[in-house]
């Protein structure tokens, strides 16, 4: 029976009564535990006899099922919400204060301000909540508070869990990262998809290469490729992102290229399990916040990688000289394999490229020479073929001589060494840093409880939490940039074995490759051509 039809029968002398019905996540849980006390039929049914009891006619029934008491888009809520505003009934029935709302000022809003001034009497049947009881207020306001706990304690309880089964190594994502599925004997774990996987590996691939993301976005779509989305679309998956709507890629289901840029930068992909990277604003909203990475939960070796380290350090650095000098791409559309590597040796400014795409009158010539217009240094001008050509042939002569006599590597493999004792003076700097960050929060906590325990005043309390957020940034800066550095070094050469694999890996190579590149050249430096037009070209070796 609908409440306003009964307002102009011969039920007008009794209230018209509505029962708000909610059952949440955790409820649930108690259900299968076998207390099905808070089930959605119990509600109803204890609710119903209330109403009889107290001589009130049933109006509508508002049934909200798997919402949180705290979440403000209960669909039922919302309508009851309106309902009362056109004031369709005089009382709301719920079994507890807490199934109206776990949200202290949602309580505070409509219990004690909006339902009042409405003539709406709220009653709450197992806590006695009742707003007709003058004396029932503050009790009320104390359930409001106590509700508001228990969801509080409740978020970080089940944070706290989260955080704990990622720390053990358990991939707890709705959907597997594109590459991998879940195993069906293991949900938290990850293993290979080689359809997918294959995909990802021919990203890398086209990335050393020299592709830049745009233009791998062109090739998988030449190849009709399937998107992620559309490849687990396809899979049956029940996949949806906000880019198939918002964006002209997702809508057109083209690749793009923040796609590319995130499997390109990806430590899933070498087998490091990456998880915690956002983070819920409160427990009361939805918004996330990216969290910054000194704080992500890393496992390394957790799944099988579909990566090599080696080849996802050398597309980091690819992707690091791309953005860092955008330098001119060939007729291909690649970035060229010495990008960001070539100094001018008078002045140590970059060399630039010009000339005409694709041919063999590319030039590279000093930057500070071409934005001062030679004033502050000159043009140095070699021709990237001649260039090309030069460094080929000294590293053809460079790996000849390692392999020459096995002493070579056992001189390389001693000059490694301390790379590799570098990096581990910077994994004990990172987890001093890691420390400092951790008594640095403790301290703004604390900021935090003596404000509100009246200890600080405003002022001062202010003064400090913008002193120690400034710091928390630049220790949260300074792991990242060192972590990046510590993983860089682990996988430059720190033993002979690695040297002689490197190596021999090149024993025959026809032209100069970003592979080639990355292996064996730090920098080069090109001199100014002599009277001679002679013209000094020195690479410096990684090794």
């Amino acid at each position: 029976m609908n409440g306003s039809d009964n307002r102009n029968g011969i039920l007008d002398d009794k209230p018209i009564a509505v029962l708000y019905l909610r059952l949440s996540k955790e409820d649930i849980d108690k259900i299968n535990r076998g207390d099905d006390s808070e089930s959605i039929k119990n509600q109803r049914l204890l609710l119903t006899d209330e109403a009889i009891k107290r001589g009130f006619v049933v109006g509508d029934v508002y049934s909200d099922d798997d919402y949180s008491g705290t979440d403000s888009t209960r669909p039922e809520f919302n309508r009851m919400i309106e309902d009362a505003k056109l004031k369709k009934f005089d009382v709301i029935l719920c079994k507890t204060q807490s199934r109206f709302t776990r949200d202290m000022e949602v309580a505070e809003k409509y219990i004690h301000r909006v339902f009042p001034l409405l003539g709406i009497r709220f009653i709450g049947v197992v806590d006695h909540v009742d707003t007709d009881v003058k004396g029932n207020k503050k009790a009320r306001q104390i359930n409001a508070l106590v509700n508001e706990w228990y969801v509080e304690d409740l978020s970080e309880n089940i944070k706290a869990v989260y955080r704990s089964k990622m720390q053990q190594g358990q991939y707890l994502g709705s959907f597997a990262l594109y590459g991998y599925i879940k195993d069906p004997e293991d949900h938290h774990r990850l293993i290979i998809d080689e359809e997918a996987a294959e995909v990802v590996r021919k990203i890398y691939r086209y990335c050393l290469e020299g592709y830049g993301a745009q233009n791998i976005c062109y090739k998988l779509q030449e190849e009709g490729i399937l998107t992620p989305t559309e490849y687990k679309q396809s899979k049956g998956m029940k996949f949806y992102t906000p880019l198939q709507s918002e964006c002209y890629a997702g809508k057109h289901h083209l690749w793009n290229t923040t796609t590319v840029k995130r499997i390109l930068s990806n430590e899933m992909y070498i087998g490091t399990l990456v998880q915690g990277r956002e983070r819920k604003v409160s427990y009361k909203s939805k918004k996330v916040v990216v969290v910054p990475k000194s704080e992500w939960i890393m496992i390394p070796d957790c799944h099988e990688p579909i990566i090599s380290k080696e080849d996802f350090y050398k597309a980091q650095e690819v992707m690091k000289l791309r953005r860092k000098y955008s330098p001119v791409s060939d007729v291909q559309h690649k970035i060229y394999p010495l990008a960001g590597k070539v100094l001018c040796k008078d002045c140590g400014n970059l060399m630039a490229r010009s000339g005409r795409k694709g041919t063999e009158y590319n030039y590279l010539r000093c930057r500070l020479a071409l934005k001062s217009k030679n004033k502050e240094c000159s043009p140095h001008y070699i021709r990237y073929s001649e260039l090309e050509a030069k460094i080929l042939e000294g590293l053809q002569q460079h790996v000849d001589e390692i392999l020459m006599d096995e002493k070579n590597l056992e001189d390389i493999a001693k000059e490694c060494r301390p790379k590799k004792d570098a990096a581990m003076q910077e994994q004990r700097k990172y987890a001093q840093l890691r420390a400092e960050y951790e008594k640095l929060q403790a301290g703004l906590k604390n900021c935090y409880m003596d404000k509100y325990s009246g200890e600080l005043d405003e002022v001062l309390f202010l003064e400090l939490k913008t002193d120690y957020n400034r710091k928390i940034k630049a220790v949260q800066q300074a792991m990242e940039d060192l972590d990046d550095k510590v993983r860089y070094r682990e996988e430059i050469g720190s033993s002979e074995k690695q040297v002689k694999e490197l190596v021999k890996k090149y024993t025959t190579f026809l032209e100069l490759t970003h592979e080639l590149v990355y292996d064996f050249i730090d920098y080069v430096e090109v001199g100014e051509k002599d009277e001679k037009k002679e013209q000094e070209v020195i690479v410096h070796w990684k090794f």
